[in-house]
């Protein structure tokens, strides 16, 4: 029904194009597929980048903003490169009116996702290692932040030792608007609808995970409100 697919134009430049020429291509490529009714784009800016690529991505992501792209990220080795060294760049963000997702809380503990929530994220990429500190998870759900929880992938950077330990259901029992997520597909070789079968939800626990998606995507309210409708259709049925 809807997807927000997440990439780093800044890796892209290697031989010659700008990083507004890349969007264009992923824009183009997006319309010629005919996914500009149910597909937007987030731009990742990358920990330990070039603050000037950093900086340029967020320009292009703010000139973008509503034409197909709708947010952007912070990706990259997290436990090189603290979440809160990244504040001037998302500051910059905001004053530009551009939403963002951090990744926290996966190779560094429950101190990134704080410093997330400190510099206004949206919504937590991963923030599988939040259950490490109670008051956080209690935050999480007050503020209702979600979180983009990615089961393969975690698993294979060992975030979780195994799904039995994996902390979805935890989480929405204690309020958290937590999401499922594929990361990587191509690296993950995975699918949403096999990271949803491997969790084995119960239907009010799949239920809750797609509606939470629904409250965290990058949307206006009208087009929000027609996508949970659609949600709920699909359950129905």
């Amino acid at each position: 029904l809807y997807a927000e697919l997440r990439f780093a134009p800044s890796q892209h430049t290697r031989k010659g194009l700008t990083q507004r020429q890349v969007v264009e291509a992923a824009l183009s490529g997006r319309k010629a597929a005919g996914g500009e009714d149910f597909c937007q784009l987030i731009l990742c800016c990358m920990r330990g980048g070039e603050e000037a690529a950093n900086r340029e991505t967020v320009e292009v992501a703010a000139h973008f903003l509503g034409k197909g792209v709708c947010a952007v990220d912070l990706a990259g080795a997290e436990a090189l490169y603290p979440t809160q060294e990244y504040q001037p760049l998302f500051a910059y963000a905001q004053s530009l009116g551009v939403p963002f997702t951090l990744h926290a809380g996966e190779a560094a503990g429950p101190e990134s996702v704080w410093q997330a929530l400190e510099l206004g994220a949206a919504r937590i990429g991963h923030g599988v290692r939040a259950g490490e500190d109670p008051r956080l998870v209690e935050e999480l759900a007050r503020r209702r932040v979600p979180l983009e929880l990615c089961p393969t992938s975690n698993l294979q950077t060992k975030a979780v030792p195994d799904l039995a330990h994996f902390p979805l259901k935890k989480y929405l029992a204690q309020g958290v608007a937590a999401t499922v997520n594929t990361d990587n597909m191509t690296v993950s070789r995975t699918t949403l609808a096999q990271e949803l079968a491997s969790l084995r939800l119960s239907p009010q626990e799949r239920r809750a995970v797609l509606l939470h998606s629904v409250e965290a995507a990058f949307l206006p309210p009208a087009q929000k409100a027609a996508l949970r409708q659609a949600v709920e259709a699909a359950l129905a049925h």
